[in-house]
C-alpha cells in the first residue's frame, strides 16, 4: 500500500511546456516565447538549459524566486550551484555514457545534446536582446558566467574557459565567425566590468569557487582598453539576429549557424551603451572625470540616434541615463527648487532668499525644511560661522511665516515672528514678500491672506506697526471698503490705555472713573480670559475706577491660591498690590492646571518682581521665597510632561530641588507645601540623584516612598548583592493594596498616595523596580504557576506575604496594568515589559491583547525582523503562552506555527491544534505554509488534507514541500537559513493582524 504521507508529484499546468520538449521540436522554441505570458519565462529556460547541460555540474533546477535563488554556490539538495572546473574546460568524450559524441572536425568537443542546448539558451538570450541589466538582476552570477561561456564557444568555433587568458589568442576556427566572436568577446569585457559594482554591494558573499574567483579578481584595464579602442574603432560592428542560431534538429545533420543574417547597428547606439557602462565603472572606483567624460559621450551619442531606429544593443532607461548625468553633475535637465534649495545649502546660503520667493509661488521646499533652515542659520549667525547680519534670517523668517499662511493644519504660527524681531524693522520684508506673491493667489489664498493681516493687525504687531500696516493694505486692494472701516474700528476698541508708568503705585486702585460707559461686565471678562500680567494690571486699574462693590479677586471663583500664599495675600491691607498678587496667583495655578507652563512662570515672575519694590513694607522676603518655590514646583511639572524633550536645563532644576528640601533639616519656620516636596524628591529621583534624599526625615509623609526608593538603588549600588536590600520601599507598596487600611498607616494620605507617585516617575529603573514589586505580589496573591509574571529586580523582594487574603488582587492587576501602560508610553521598546504586560493580559484573560503585546516584543527585539530571533527575546516559556493565547483566539494554525519557534518541537500540541478547526477569518490555514520549515509538519498537513478530501491545499502543501531549500539533504547554514526567513515572514504576517 502507498504511504499517504510520501509526496506525489504535483500536476503541471496545461500551459506548461519541459524543457526537452524544445529538444524534440525546434520550431516550438518560437511559439513559445510569442506567447504574452509563457510559462516557464525566457529567463527561467536560459537556467534550465543551462543546468541540464550535461557539461555542467548544476543537476537540479534553481527555482526561480526561491529564498536560494542568489545564493551562488549553495548546496542544494546535494548539488552544488556551480559549475566545477569540468564546466570550464572540454569533457572527456568517454566519460560521457551513451552520447552520441559529434565529429571533432567541428572544432568542439561537445555532442550533439550540449551543443542543442546551448544553441537554445543563446537563442532566448538573444529574443532577450542580450540585456544584461535584465541578466543579471535575474540570474545567479554562475549562470551568467556559464551562458558568457556559452557564447564565447559557439562564436570562436572553439571550447574555450572563463576567464579568458590575458595571452589569449583571438584566433577563430572554421566553425566560428568573425562578427560573432566580436560581439562575444564585447559581452565579456561588458560582463567583467559590471561584477566588479555588485561584487561589494552583494547581499551574499561570494563562495571560493575557482572558476568565479578568477573572473571576478581579472584585470580590468584589458577590458577598458578594449572597449575604448571599439569605441574608437569604425569597423562595422554586428549583433546576433534571433534567427542566427539555427537549433539543431535529430533529422538533420547540418550544424551551421546562419551568422550572415546579424544586425548591423550604428556606431552611436555601440558607443552608447559602452560608454554608459565604463561611467558606472568610473564612478564606482572614484575617476569622477573619466566618468563624466563616458556620461557626456553616452548622452551625445543617444542624442544622435533617431528616434525610428529600432535598437538591438542599446538597453539605456531615460531614467537611469538621467540619474548617471545628475551624479556627474553635468545633466542638462532643469534644477527643481528642491533640488536649488539643497544646493544653496551646501554653498553657504548663495541665492536662498531668490529660492525661497520662487517657492512662495511654487510651494514645492516642505516648511519643516524651511523652518530648519531658519534655525539653522539663527545657529550659525549666534556662533560666528557665518558672517552676515540678522537682515538675512528676517528676510527667510518672513518668507517662511507668508508661506505658512497657505499651509493647512501647519503648526507654525506667526507669533514667533513678531516677538522674536519685534526690535527690528520687521514689516518690510513682510510687506515685500506679501507683495510678490499676491499677484498669483487665487480667490481661497486671498482669503486666508486676509484672514492673515488681520490677526497681524488685531493680535500680534504693535499698535504703532499695526497702524502701519493699515495703511500698506489700503495699497494692497485686497480689503473693501466695509471691511478697512471695520478694521479701524476693530483696532480703536482692541487698543488699551497705556499708563504712564509700566509699573502701578500703590494709590493706582483709589482712582475713580465718571464715565458711565464702562462696561464693568465686558471688563471683568477680559479679565478673567487675558494671560498677560501687564493686561492684567490695565484691566485692575480700569476696574478700580468702576469703585467695586466687592473685592476683584473675588471675580473668579475658581482662581485658587495655595496656603500660605493665600495667608499672605488675606493678611495684606486692601490695596492694588493685594488684588494684582491674588489675580496672578490665581491665574498662574489655572495657567499650570492647563499646561501652559511658561505663562505661568511669567505671572509668577512679574508678582515676585513687584513684591521686591521698595514703598512694599512687610515680609518681602518671605514671599519671594514662597514664590520661587512655586515657579520651581511648575518647572518640575513642565519637565516631567515634556520629559523626552528635555526643554529645560535639568542640572539646574536638581540642584535647586535639592536647595528646596534643605530648608527641612535647617528647621525654618516656613517650609514648602507637601506638594513641593514630593515634587522636588521624585526629580531627584527622576535624576537618580539619590545621596541628598537620604539625609531627610523619613517620617515627612509626601517622602517616604522617593525616599524608600532611593534607599533601595543605594544599598543595590553599594552591597552588589541581593540580600540586604533595603526593604521599606516593598512594605509601603505592599501596605497600599489591603483590603481595610490602616488608619495609622501615614501613606493614607492623598498626596502621597501610589498613583500620585507612580504618575510622576520617569526613570526607566525607577519604573523597573515599581512594576518588579507590583509584580511579585501579584505572582504572591496570585499564587498560580502558569500565570507568573517575570521581570529584573524581581528577585529582590519576599516570596510571601502575612494573611494573603487581606489584599486586593484586583487592585494590584489594576495599578500593574496601568503602570505598565504607563512605563510603555515612555519606553516603548522595553522587551521585559512588553512580555509582562502580554503575561498580565492572558493572566486575567484577555488573548488578543497579551499576542499584541508578544508580537510587539519580537518586532522589537528582531529590529523590526532585519535580525534573527534570539532566544532571550522569545524563549520557550514565552512562545508557549502565544500558543496558548493563538489557540484561545481560535488561530490554531497560528500556534502550529508557533510550535516551530520552540527549541524541541512539541508535536503533541501541533497535532491537537491542527486538529481542531479555526474559528477565526484570520487564520486561513494555507496561507501559512510559506512559514513553514519542518517537513515532519507538512507531511502531517499534506495527510490531513487528504483525510478531509481537500485536495487543492493537499497540492499546495505538497509543492511547499517541494522546495529546495526544505530538502533534508541541505547542510545546517542552508537550513538555518531557510527558518529564519520562515521566522521573519510569520512575525511579519502576526505584525499586521495585531499591531496595524
Amino acid at each position: 500500500m502507498d504511504d499517504p504521507l510520501k509526496p506525489k508529484p504535483v500536476p503541471l499546468a496545461a500551459e506548461t511546456v519541459l524543457w526537452f520538449e524544445f529538444l524534440l521540436d525546434p520550431h516550438k522554441i518560437t511559439q513559445h516565447l510569442q506567447r504574452a505570458h509563457p510559462e516557464p519565462s525566457a529567463l527561467e529556460l536560459i537556467m534550465q538549459f543551462i543546468s541540464v547541460t550535461p557539461d555542467t555540474a548544476v543537476a537540479s533546477v534553481v527555482t526561480p524566486g526561491s529564498d536560494l535563488q542568489n545564493l551562488p554556490g549553495a548546496t542544494v539538495g546535494g548539488a552544488v550551484n556551480s559549475p566545477t572546473p569540468a564546466a570550464s574546460a572540454p569533457l572527456n568524450v568517454s566519460s560521457l555514457a551513451q552520447q552520441q559524441q559529434w565529429p571533432e572536425e567541428n572544432g568542439l568537443d561537445l555532442t550533439r545534446k550540449q551543443l542543442a542546448l546551448k544553441i537554445l539558451e543563446l537563442k532566448v538570450a538573444t529574443w532577450l536582446r542580450w540585456d544584461l541589466d535584465m541578466l543579471e538582476k535575474n540570474m545567479p552570477v554562475l549562470m551568467q558566467l556559464a551562458l558568457l561561456r556559452d557564447l564565447c564557444t559557439i562564436s570562436y568555433g572553439r571550447n574555450l574557459s572563463i576567464p579568458l587568458a590575458s595571452d589569449f589568442d583571438l584566433k577563430i576556427s572554421a566553425f566560428g565567425n568573425e562578427r560573432a566572436a566580436r560581439f562575444a568577446l564585447t559581452i565579456y569585457h561588458r560582463l567583467l566590468l559590471r561584477l566588479q559594482l555588485v561584487k561589494e554591494s552583494s547581499p551574499f558573499r561570494f563562495q571560493p569557487i575557482d572558476q568565479l574567483q578568477q573572473f571576478l579578481e581579472s584585470p580590468t584595464q584589458p577590458s577598458i582598453e578594449y572597449l575604448q579602442q571599439l569605441c574608437a574603432s569604425s569597423k562595422p560592428f554586428y549583433v546576433f539576429h534571433y534567427d542566427s542560431f539555427v537549433t539543431l534538429h535529430c533529422d538533420d545533420v547540418s550544424t551551421g549557424q546562419n551568422y550572415d543574417i546579424m544586425h548591423l547597428i550604428t556606431p552611436q547606439e555601440l558607443r552608447a551603451q559602452i560608454n554608459y557602462e565604463l561611467a558606472h565603472y568610473y564612478l564606482y572606483t572614484k575617476q569622477y572625470v573619466l566618468a563624466r567624460e563616458a556620461a557626456a559621450a553616452c548622452n551625445n551619442n543617444l542624442q544622435a540616434i533617431s528616434p525610428q531606429t529600432t535598437l538591438y544593443f542599446c538597453h539605456i532607461r531615460p531614467v537611469e541615463l538621467e540619474g548617471l548625468l545628475l551624479a556627474c553633475g553635468i545633466s542638462a535637465q532643469k534644477h527643481t527648487l528642491m533640488e536649488r534649495f539643497h544646493q544653496s545649502l551646501l554653498n553657504n546660503y548663495a541665492e536662498i532668499v531668490t529660492i525661497l520667493r520662487l517657492d512662495n509661488q511654487a510651494r514645492e521646499i516642505p516648511l519643516v525644511s524651511r523652518r530648519n533652515l531658519e534655525l539653522d542659520l539663527e545657529g550659525a549667525i549666534s556662533t560666528g560661522q557665518l558672517k552676515d547680519t540678522m537682515q538675512l534670517q528676517l528676510q527667510v523668517a518672513a518668507l517662511n511665516m507668508v508661506r505658512n499662511i497657505f499651509e493647512w493644519g501647519s503648526i507654525f504660527g506667526s507669533v514667533e515672528y513678531f516677538e522674536k524681531y519685534r526690535e527690528l524693522d520687521y514689516l518690510p520684508p513682510l510687506v515685500e514678500a506679501l507683495t510678490e506673491v499676491l499677484p498669483n493667489c487665487n480667490k481661497t489664498q486671498q482669503s486666508a491672506l486676509k484672514h492673515f493681516l488681520i490677526d497681524c493687525m488685531l493680535h500680534q504687531a504693535q499698535p504703532q506697526q499695526s497702524k502701519q500696516l493699515l495703511q500698506i493694505v489700503r495699497d494692497l486692494g485686497i480689503f473693501t471698503v466695509e471691511e478697512l472701516d471695520d478694521l479701524d474700528d476693530q483696532m480703536l476698541q482692541a487698543a488699551p490705555p497705556v499708563p504712564n508708568s509700566s509699573l502701578a503705585s500703590l494709590t493706582d486702585w483709589m482712582c475713580h472713573s465718571k464715565s458711565a460707559r464702562v462696561d464693568v461686565a465686558a471688563l471683568e471678562r477680559q479679565l478673567i480670559s487675558c494671560t498677560n500680567a501687564n493686561t492684567v494690571r490695565i484691566l485692575l486699574v480700569k476696574l478700580c475706577g468702576t469703585a467695586p462693590e466687592k473685592p476683584l479677586w473675588s471675580i473668579n471663583p475658581s482662581w485658587d491660591v495655595p496656603q500660605p500664599l493665600k495667608a499672605m495675600v488675606m493678611a495684606m491691607p486692601v490695596s492694588f498690590l493685594q488684588d494684582f498678587s491674588y489675580v496672578l496667583l490665581g491665574k498662574a495655578r489655572e495657567l499650570a492646571t492647563r499646561g501652559d507652563y511658561i505663562e505661568a512662570v511669567s505671572m509668577l515672575s512679574v508678582l515676585k518682581s513687584e513684591t521686591q519694590r521698595q514703598e512694599i513694607a512687610g515680609n518681602t522676603q518671605l514671599m519671594c521665597k514662597l514664590l520661587t518655590w512655586e515657579i520651581l514646583n511648575i518647572q518640575i511639572t513642565q519637565s516631567l510632561e515634556e520629559w523626552h524633550q528635555k526643554p529645560l536645563d535639568l542640572q539646574s532644576l536638581g540642584t535647586r530641588c535639592k536647595q528646596c528640601l534643605s530648608v527641612l533639616q535647617a528647621g525654618d519656620s516656613i517650609l514648602p507645601r507637601p506638594d513641593i516636596l514630593e515634587s522636588c524628591a521624585i526629580m531627584l529621583l527622576n535624576l537618580t540623584d539619590f545621596p541628598p534624599l537620604l539625609y531627610l526625615e523619613k517620617r515627612t509623609g509626601p517622602l517616604e516612598l522617593p525616599l524608600a526608593f532611593a534607599a533601595t538603588f543605594i544599598e543595590m549600588e553599594k552591597m552588589k548583592t541581593t540580600k540586604k536590600v533595603s526593604r521599606d520601599a516593598w512594605e509601603l507598596m505592599v501596605s497600599m493594596f489591603l483590603n481595610v487600611p490602616k488608619r495609622s498607616t501615614p501613606s493614607s494620605g492623598g498626596s502621597s498616595s501610589l498613583q500620585t507617585f507612580l504618575q510622576r516617575v520617569r526613570h526607566q529603573n525607577i519604573f523597573g523596580l515599581a512594576i518588579s514589586m507590583l509584580g511579585k505580589l501579584h505572582n504572591i496573591l496570585k499564587d498560580d504557576p502558569n500565570h507568573d509574571l517575570s521581570c529584573e529586580y524581581m528577585h529582590l523582594w519576599p516570596t510571601s506575604v502575612n494573611n494573603p487574603i487581606s489584599f486586593s488582587l484586583r487592585s494590584v492587576c489594576e495599578t500593574l496594568q496601568w503602570l505598565l501602560s504607563e512605563a510603555l508610553s515612555y519606553y516603548p521598546q522595553t522587551i521585559s515589559w512588553l512580555k509582562m504586560k502580554g503575561d498580565l493580559d492572558l493572566a486575567i484573560g484577555n488573548n488578543e491583547s497579551a499576542m499584541r503585546c508578544y508580537v510587539n516584543a519580537l518586532v522589537t527585539g528582531t529590529d523590526y525582523c532585519t535580525m534573527p530571533l534570539q532566544r532571550n527575546v522569545a524563549d520557550d516559556y514565552v512562545i508557549r503562552k502565544m500558543i496558548r493565547c493563538a489557540a484561545n483566539l481560535g488561530c490554531h494554525m497560528q500556534a502550529t506555527v508557533l510550535c516551530q519557534f520552540l527549541e524541541e518541537i512539541d508535536y503533541g500540541i501541533v497535532f491537537k491544534n491542527l486538529s481542531e478547526k479555526s474559528s477565526n477569518f484570520t487564520d486561513a490555514m494555507d496561507s501559512y505554509y510559506s512559514c513553514i520549515w519542518d517537513t515532519t509538519l507538512l507531511e502531517f498537513i499534506v495527510n490531513l488534507h487528504a483525510k478531509r478530501g481537500e485536495h487543492s491545499r493537499k497540492l499546495e502543501a505538497i509543492s511547499m514541500m517541494g522546495t529546495l531549500e526544505l530538502n533534508a539533504n541541505n547542510n545546517e547554514e542552508i537550513k538555518r537559513e531557510s527558518a529564519m526567513v520562515r521566522k521573519s515572514r510569520f512575525i511579519r504576517a502576526l505584525a499586521k493582524q495585531y499591531l496595524l
